[in-house]
This record gives C-alpha cells, sequence and structure tokens, in this order.
C-alpha cells in the first residue's frame, strides 16, 4: 500500500487534494468573516458551501484509493452471459391506426431482407 501511495500517479492526486482542500477552506473562510460583517443568509450558505466542496474532495480521494486498492474487477467465467429480453410487438391493423400498420409492415419487410 505504501508503494502505491508514493507513485508518481499517486503523488499528484495528494497534491491535487491539498490544494483543493487549501482552496476551499481558504474561499470557506473568507465566506466565512463576509457573513460575520453582513450577517447575510447568502455568505453563510456559502461558508457551508465551501466546506462541503472540500469534504467532497477527500471523498473523492479516499473513493479512487478503495478502488485502486481492490484492483480491477473479476470476472466470473461462470457465469452465463445476461439475458436481453425484446418486447413483443403488438400486430397493430388498418382499422386501427393504418398509418402505424403500414410503417409496421415496412420494418417487418426490412427484416425479412437483412435475413
Amino acid at each position: 500500500m505504501l508503494r502505491l501511495l508514493v507513485s508518481p500517479r499517486w503523488l499528484v492526486r495528494h497534491v491535487l487534494l491539498v490544494l483543493a482542500v487549501a482552496t476551499c477552506i481558504g474561499f470557506g473562510r473568507w465566506q466565512y468573516h463576509r457573513a460575520v460583517d453582513r450577517n447575510s443568509i447568502l455568505n453563510w450558505s456559502y461558508t457551508i458551501e465551501w466546506t462541503l466542496f472540500g469534504l467532497f474532495a477527500v471523498l473523492c480521494w479516499a473513493w479512487f484509493l478503495r478502488d485502486e486498492l481492490r484492483g480491477p474487477p473479476e470476472e466470473d467465467e461462470q457465469a452465463p452471459p445476461p439475458r436481453v429480453y425484446q418486447p413483443v410487438a403488438q400486430p397493430v391493423s388498418d382499422e386501427e391506426d393504418p398509418e402505424l400498420a403500414a410503417y409496421n409492415r415496412y420494418l417487418a419487410e426490412l427484416n425479412e431482407r437483412s435475413r
């Protein structure tokens, strides 16, 4: 795990995380001071928003680390392929909708030609 954390790719991610969190803390503190000075609900909401942005950056970093430690997902060779269910076309008569019936006949004809 330590080897993974000091790899060049992860060092870049660590630096980006520190920059993102520092930026969020800076903007959050700035909005906090503006909220205290002005007693503005908008500035209070921005204070909370910047805090949540910083927490989200840490959460994403943790998700990336978790996925990297788990490795690629193993494929089960014994599992059958997933079934694909095709909806069954309902026949439409010329009395119900002549335009739709003509289109369905055209599609059926194209299907027969492709086989």
